[in-house]
């Protein structure tokens, strides 16, 4: 009986259902099953089933969320009737999304590993202030803090946990680890962290053998302990603070004006920045491939502006544009301010930190009250399309610099307003809310290109469509809750304003056949994971052969590097940017092409970074470009 208990509340973990689990629970309290047991011979091996289903591409992120549903149901009846006395204390891990970054899709199923694997988690949710995570292990004598980012931009904020709990003294009392898709092991082992693990199964298998061999708790957490770690990071952290003092941003960008104002632009081209542009999209002859490292928020420090003056100022903004593609000599900007402007519309809350990206600081609670709002004065969307608006004639007039606006597509606006992790498990239990919400979102956002066209604010239009992934949801439920709305109502606004469709999605195993063959997209900025190649992750040898005929790509050095303003930094940003340029331009040759790719980033440079990077990417692209092309396309 016992065997058949735990083999069913397995399953109605695999099934998702919740309300099984529950009485299964139930059931096994009244027939005398160990709590314990129950959880991990039955609640726990069914999550372990998900899993492996996940790894092996046959169940997504929504499979996941509606199992992890279950199990918490069954582990709420189990759990207040688990046996203490003489038990083993279970391991506590304070788990959150680091602040500026409200995705948490990755983490809550860190989590949902984590707790299945019998750890005791303390979930801060998403946009956590950093100091939560100090103050929340020393009250729980943690042994484990694990963050998560999605964005770029906020991957700052792991490092500066970090380094408070070396200032506290408490950095060898724990087990930091670190994820999220752009984390690679190398970010992690610059910043000091412990670890990072490619998906959630092993993060949490990791996180058991570290923890096994940790000293005791005692031990660990002791005032002695404590002290010791203080005198032993006092060294490293003074040399830190030294740095910390100087804006290293706005110190950069003056470095880089004063260079420009004696020197000015090194070398005079044989193309302007927008024909070079138009040139590459169309394939056509160019003196070298087109460069715009993603540095959007970055460019606020050339105007010595706030990032939020650069969000809600349109005159800020357009010279933050204007002043980085000048000094830097961009082939084009894109006006990525933030992943909020329409859902903010909607009636979601926004934070503006002064010096961080914008942010939600809460979702809604009721799909059925979404009301599309009209684009008008005192819109965040109008707002954006203003601010497009100045920094485009600016750009266009003064340095010929093509101007790409850009804002968010329907499902990615809706997963900022309901939360991701919601709206993907809604996906499967309540699908036609879903598709009636996102229906609301795709008639503002056709509303927002159209005026963007109207009001002439760009040249082009970019759009996040960020959810087409592999990993996250299958290319049939991606079609049902996105796609199709794309195709049918938003890329019809595009061809009655003769604009090319243009995606940036920073996702790391991409639909592509979606949201380029079958959108006919004409320009892809892209990301490339090395860790997800076998989920999918592909970069321009894989994505040249297969969309080049349809689609210029634009992506793929790693935005994390240009945080490193040291020497050997720059140098490897250099070396990434040359081994680049090199083997596109002979993949391009190889496949009857000659320009068709931007230099690029694969998501936005962190916003509080250095502006050298930036710089050196655009500068080597500039030296070698001409020589390359000659010698591999001719």
């Amino acid at each position: 009986m016992t065997e058949e208990i735990f083999n069913k509340l397995a399953e109605a973990v695999v099934s998702g259902n919740k309300d099984e689990a529950v009485e299964l629970s139930n059931k096994a309290l009244e027939e005398g099953v160990d709590p314990y047991e129950a959880i991990i011979e039955g609640l726990a091996k069914g999550m372990e089933i998900v899993s492996d289903n996940y790894e092996k591409g046959t169940a997504f992120v929504p499979h996941l969320l509606i199992a992890s549903n279950a199990m918490y149901g069954g582990m709420d009846v189990l759990t207040p009737h688990m046996k203490t006395e003489g038990a083993a204390k279970p391991s506590n891990v304070v788990i959150g999304t680091v602040e500026g970054d409200v995705h948490d899709i990755g983490k809550n199923l860190v989590k949902t590993m984590m707790t299945a694997g019998g750890f005791n988690l303390i979930d801060l949710g998403h946009d956590v202030p950093l100091e939560k995570f100090i103050e929340t292990a020393k009250e729980n004598q943690a042994d484990v803090i694990s963050m998560s980012a999605l964005m770029t931009t906020t991957m700052v904020g792991m490092e500066k946990v970090i380094e408070m709990l070396q200032e506290d003294g408490l950095r060898d009392s724990l087990i930091v680890m670190v994820g999220g898709a752009p984390i690679s092991e190398e970010f992690a082992e610059a910043i000091g962290a412990d670890k990072t693990a490619p998906d959630a199964l092993h993060a949490s298998h990791w996180v058991k053998d570290a923890v096994s061999e940790l000293p005791p708790s005692e031990e660990r957490w002791s005032d002695e302990k404590i002290n010791l770690s203080k005198i032993k990071y006092r060294e490293i952290l003074s040399k830190k603070k030294v740095k910390s003092k100087t804006d290293i941003g706005l110190e950069t960008a003056r470095q880089i004006i004063d260079e420009f104002e004696s020197v000015g632009v090194k070398t005079k081209e044989e193309m302007s920045h927008a024909d070079r542009s138009l040139a590459a999209m169309a394939d056509k002859k160019v003196d070298r491939l087109p460069v715009y490292p993603l540095a959007c928020g970055v460019l606020r420090k050339f105007a010595d502006a706030s990032y939020k003056d650069y969000a809600l100022d349109p005159a800020k903004f357009a010279e933050s544009a204007f002043l980085g593609a000048k000094y830097l000599d961009l082939d084009m900007f894109v006006g990525l301010i933030d992943l909020s402007a329409t859902s903010a519309d909607f009636g979601c809350k926004i934070k503006y930190p002064e010096d961080d990206t914008p942010s939600s600081e809460g979702h809604l609670d009721d799909y059925e009250k979404l009301e599309v709002p009209d684009v008008k004065e005192g819109t965040r969307a109008y707002e954006l399309i203003k601010a497009s608006k100045l920094a485009k004639d600016k750009l266009n007039k003064e340095l010929g610099t093509p101007f790409v606006g850009f804002h968010e597509g329907p499902l990615l606006t809706l997963t900022q307003l309901m939360g991701a992790d919601r709206v993907l498990m809604d996906m499967k239990t309540n699908p036609d809310v879903v598709l009636e919400a996102v229906q609301k979102c795709t008639d503002y956002i056709c509303q927002v290109s159209e005026v963007f066209f109207e009001e002439d604010a760009c040249d082009a239009l970019c759009i996040d469509n960020l959810w087409s992934n592999n990993v996250i949801m299958g290319e049939d439920d991606y079609w049902k809750f996105d796609g199709k709305f794309v195709y049918d109502q938003h890329l019809p606004i595009f061809k009655k304003y003769d604009q090319p469709y243009i995606i940036h999605n920073c996702a790391d195993a991409v639909h592509f056949d979606t949201q380029i063959k079958k959108f006919g997209t004409a320009l892809y900025s892209y990301a490339y994971y090395e860790k997800s190649k076998d989920k999918g992750s592909q970069n321009y040898a894989d994505l040249i052969p297969k969309y080049g005929d349809t689609c210029c790509m634009m992506g793929e050095v790693n935005p994390i590097e240009f945080m490193d303003n040291s020497p050997e930094g720059i140098q490897k940003i250099e070396n990434d940017t040359e081994e680049l340029l090199k083997g596109v331009l002979e993949t391009l040759k190889e496949n009857g092409m000659q320009s068709k790719y931007v230099m690029s980033t694969g998501c936005e440079v962190p916003p509080g970074g250095p502006l050298t990077g930036v710089k050196a990417m655009v500068d080597k692209v500039k030296e070698l470009g001409p020589q390359f092309q000659k010698e591999i396309i001719g």
